[in-house]
Order: structure tokens, then C-alpha cells, then sequence
């Protein structure tokens, strides 16, 4: 007798144990769980400086440089980067940019850009075969993969660089009219379209294949 109702008394607490087991796996099936992507954290990011997060920016460029289409829009981002430094380097000309030992560290890191940005069109053109930057051409076509390694490392180059421009820039001194010479415009352009790269590369990971 007293075996029988050991007996019964094991199977109620399997049968709850199993109850339980049954409804947190259904509970768990049941459940959507979102799938985490470094782009989808990054729409959630509006804040200019913390979109600049190395890693942040490292998986958004590879979404931007997956098909041709992304290549030309990166590219077209760095034409953009090329011609505000070349024109910010054309305007300090005839400054006296030897009274001010910051901007003159400010202006050999934007010829850094300026080389590392002729670097980035070249490859495209002589090893991606895609100087025409045409999307109607290469439609969804997937980057081919020496062009792809060749672009991303330079890319990241570029990024740490960009970076440092925007570092030094921002170090400079106030002053009310110039900066060794040189219009406070002239520095402040450079800031405005340096600060806005990370995001035309965002732009340019999330086009449609």
C-alpha cells in the first residue's frame, strides 16, 4: 500500500514537472526574438559622434560596398570628402599658416585625406573596373572580392583619418575672424561635410539590391 501511494505521489510531481517544462518551451517558442544586426543598432543612433564608433562604422561599410550600386554611392561619398579638402587647401594658400602650429597639423592631415581619397578612386577605377560609377550598368552586380578588400581597408584608412581632421579642426583656436589669416568659413566647411561622411556611408548601406 504504502509503495502504491509513493507511487502516485512520484507520478503528480513528474506530471507538474513536466506541466511546467511544456509551458516555458511554449512559452519560449511563442515568443519572437529580434535578430540583432550592428545596422539595425545603428538606425537607432542620431548622434553624429557615436555613429563614428569604429565597429559601428566598420559593418555599415561593408553593407555599403556588398553590390557595385553601394560602391558608387561610397565612392561618390569620398569624391565629395576630395573636393572640400582640395578647396579648403586651394583657400589656405596665402594664409600664414606658420604663425599657427595647430593649423598647420590640420593641413598636412587633409592632404592625407586628399592622397588617401585619390588612393580610393583609383582603386575603383583600376580594380573594380567601375570608373564610370554608373547604377544603371552595374545594377545589383556583387562587388568583386579583390575590389571589395582593396576598398574596405582603404575605406577604414580614410575613416581614422577624417576623424583626426575633425579632431583638429575642432582643437583650433576661437578667434572672432580668422585663423592665421584664414577665414573661420574655411574651416568650418571642412568640419560640416568631414562630420557628415559616417552618415552618406550610412545612406549608402541601406540601398536597395
Amino acid at each position: 500500500m504504502k509503495l502504491a501511494v509513493l507511487a502516485f505521489i512520484l507520478g503528480l510531481c513528474l506530471a507538474v514537472a513536466t506541466a511546467d517544462i511544456d509551458y516555458s518551451l511554449g512559452s519560449i517558442e511563442n515568443e519572437e526574438l529580434p535578430e540583432f544586426t550592428p545596422l539595425d543598432f545603428a538606425d537607432e543612433i542620431t548622434n553624429a559622434d557615436s555613429f563614428t564608433i569604429w565597429w559601428i562604422f566598420y559593418f555599415t561599410l561593408k553593407a555599403s560596398l556588398r553590390t557595385l550600386k553601394g560602391v558608387n554611392c561610397s565612392i561618390k561619398a569620398v569624391m565629395n570628402l576630395r573636393n572640400v579638402a582640395v578647396d579648403f587647401l586651394d583657400a589656405v594658400k596665402d594664409c600664414n599658416t606658420g604663425a599657427l602650429k595647430s593649423f598647420t597639423a590640420l593641413i598636412s592631415q587633409v592632404q592625407a585625406v586628399v592622397i588617401t581619397c585619390n588612393d580610393l578612386i583609383n582603386l575603383n577605377s583600376n580594380v573594380c573596373n567601375n570608373g564610370a560609377l554608373d547604377d544603371a550598368a552595374v545594377g545589383n552586380t556583387k562587388t568583386p572580392t579583390k575590389c571589395f578588400k582593396k576598398l574596405i581597408n582603404k575605406m577604414i584608412t580614410l575613416k581614422g583619418q577624417v576623424s583626426k581632421t575633425i579632431s583638429l579642426a575642432k582643437k583650433l583656436p576661437s578667434t572672432p575672424v580668422t585663423y592665421a589669416g584664414c577665414a573661420v568659413s574655411t574651416v568650418t566647411d571642412l568640419i560640416s561635410v568631414f562630420t557628415q561622411y559616417p552618415s552618406d556611408i550610412k545612406t549608402c548601406s541601406k540601398l536597395k539590391n
